[in-house]
């Protein structure tokens, strides 16, 4: 009698008609099916690509053998992006794209933000007895990049960022220009989506502060999100890192070589640093063929 209910329980509970069969060798209930859309969202972390040793590009270029993606996104902007400009995105974006196109797999730009955008102040914290509160809760979000894959592609880091961003808008007058980047970005996801019939599977390459913005529009789009790390753990696949190839390196030259053009023509002393910079690691991906590891030090201007 106590058997048979047992028996009775577990089936309720399992919804398995062999779950509680003590003598079955083998589960026979079939796993379930996969959700018909599916999005991974990888967080990058641009020049720290070149630094971090426990997440070098070699990652970038796993999460998309082992995913097979159906159309992929890259933080490149619209109009750079349709011009072959990639240095107007960080590095890594270029590898991404390369790996794309030697797959076979479409592509789409997701970034969005306006030159007068650079070196813009933030509004201030309103109000002002708040400074130190806004400070601590959005630290987060000035911390240097230097994460693991996990870390970076982790639910915690993900958590904190979210969070980190509601409170600059709470305190900061709904801090606009981040708010306005983060909507076009968003806009841009659903239209890319839509425009390519919403196709399986999507796989998103976005700085590592971008990936709860691009996640979230992905679900609203009807998408079931996976996590990075674990796909990665669920297969047997696995890329060694190494050497990039040559064409990819000559890719990253041209560009270096535009972004100390467009430094030298720029007038605007927050347009000259950001491709200065852009130039620089660039050149340093140049020079170790985007292998790893160089210190953060590598990137600062010669005097």
């Amino acid at each position: 009698m106590l058997r048979g209910l047992v028996f009775a329980a577990a089936l309720l509970l399992t919804g398995c008609p062999h779950a509680a069969d003590e003598k079955a060798a083998t589960p026979r209930c079939p796993p379930p099916p996969d959700p018909d859309r599916l999005a991974l969202v990888v967080g990058t972390i641009g020049r720290h690509h070149l630094v971090e040793s426990r997440y070098p590009l070699a990652k970038l270029a796993e999460t998309m053998a082992v995913f097979k993606p159906d159309l992929v996104l890259v933080a490149v902007r619209v109009d750079p992006f349709r011009e072959d400009k990639l240095e107007d995105a960080s590095f890594e974006m270029t590898y991404v794209r390369w790996l794309a196109k030697q797959r076979g797999v479409a592509i789409e730009p997701i970034d969005w933000w306006r030159e007068s955008d650079l070196g813009a102040p933030s509004p201030p914290v309103d109000p002002a007895d708040e400074v130190e509160i806004e400070r601590r809760e959005t630290e987060v979000l000035r911390a240097p990049r230097m994460l693991t894959f996990e870390q970076a592609n982790g639910a915690e880091l993900g958590e904190r960022v979210l969070l980190a961003q509601s409170s600059a808008l709470r305190h900061r007058a709904g801090d606009p220009i981040p708010v306005r980047r983060r909507a076009w970005m968003q806009q841009l996801v659903a239209d890319a989506a839509l425009r390519h019939g919403k196709p399986r599977k999507i796989l998103a390459y976005v700085d590592v502060f971008d990936r709860p913005t691009v996640d979230a529009v992905l679900t609203g789009v009807g998408y079931v999100s996976r996590t990075p790390a674990d796909v990665l753990k669920a297969s047997t696949e696995a890329l060694a890192a190494g050497d990039v190839p040559v064409e990819l390196v000559s890719l990253w030259r041209v560009e270096s070589l535009r972004a100390r053009e467009a430094a030298a023509k720029a007038t605007a002393p927050a347009e000259k640093d950001f491709w200065t910079d852009r130039a620089k690691v660039l050149e340093v991906a140049v020079e170790k063929k985007g292998g790893c590891c160089v210190t953060q030090s590598t990137f600062q201007p010669r005097p």
